[in-house]
């Protein structure tokens, strides 16, 4: 005889205080009281034979069943979810590919229609997010991150790592040299400070005075495109600039970066067979190949 499924409400509950570490934020959320909250909780633990949340006073946090619980639940509410999208059209499967706001603008959205055009069968749903959290959620089929860190339960795997060096819009009187940066108009932004590469080449004694401070590379990227002066870039970020003429790479000297690009997945998703196709062709088209032609000295 099949087994009846738990309540809906009871479902809820349980995701929604596993997001928040919350039985209080999940009560607000859900409009229900805290006592149904632990109700419903205690009902699935009593179901399932084992504890999901460590309760300490009024704070909790997820013991290991519950971990392993709220991933392949989320992954069921996924599929939920889908069902009330807008779907793929016929023959054709859609992947969900989340990314950090650099990588989707500057990496992907410049590869993904050759993707695309080699892969008829596929549709991309690209969204932009600060880390991991979409595809542990189920909401993501795969994320592209930089520097990202652990993610427990997700598959990680290193697409390709990244250097520092500087880069300025073309023009008559750039730095032939970086001790002639003193003078040059620096931008600063706080991800990527001058001194990480003045280090690396030996010149960490050399002032860097800032005429811009942008708050991302995007954004300081964006001035030194604009003729606004020197920035630091990374490598993959500035790739098409550099091939395009948009900007020139000013010395051959560069700070290798600890921070990789990295894809993440979860290895239990039904949708893993889409992913890894995917992220083969990504690792491929992250390949750098021949350096650009740097600055004529």
């Amino acid at each position: 005889m099949p087994v009846r499924p738990p309540s809906l409400r009871a479902i809820a509950a349980f995701e929604a205080a596993a997001r928040h570490e919350s039985f209080t934020k999940a009560a607000d959320e859900l409009n229900l009281t805290q006592s149904a909250i632990s109700h419903a909780i205690r009902s699935l633990e009593l179901r399932l034979g084992v504890d999901l949340f460590e309760r300490y006073g009024r704070t909790v946090a997820l013991t290991e069943p519950g971990r392993a619980f709220v991933s392949r639940l989320r992954l069921s509410l996924n599929l939920i979810s889908e069902a009330f999208e807008t779907p793929a059209r016929p023959g054709r499967a859609r992947l969900v590919v989340a990314a950090s706001a650099g990588v989707a603008e500057r990496l992907l959205a410049t590869r993904l229609p050759q993707f695309l055009a080699g892969n008829p069968d596929r549709e991309i749903e690209l969204r932009t997010v600060n880390g991991a959290a979409e595809v542990t959620a189920g909401e993501a089929d795969v994320a592209v991150l930089y520097g990202a860190g652990a993610c427990a339960g997700l598959t990680q795997r290193r697409l390709a790592g990244e250097v520092l060096f500087p880069v300025a819009a073309p023009g008559p009187d750039l730095p032939r040299r970086p001790e002639e940066l003193v003078r040059a108009a620096l931008i600063h932004q706080p991800e990527h400070p001058w001194r990480v590469w003045l280090e690396q080449i030996g010149l960490s004694e050399l002032p860097t005075p800032a005429t811009l401070i942008a708050d991302s590379p995007l954004a300081a990227l964006e001035l030194a495109r604009n003729g606004a002066g020197v920035c630091l870039a990374r490598g993959l970020l500035v790739r098409d600039d550099l091939r395009t003429g948009r900007l020139v790479r000013l010395f051959d000297a560069e700070a290798a970066l600890r921070e990789d690009y990295t894809a993440v997945w979860n290895p239990a998703s039904p949708r893993a067979d889409l992913v890894r196709p995917f992220v083969d062709w990504l690792a491929g088209a992250l390949d750098p190949g021949p350096a650009p032609v740097l600055h004529a000295a």
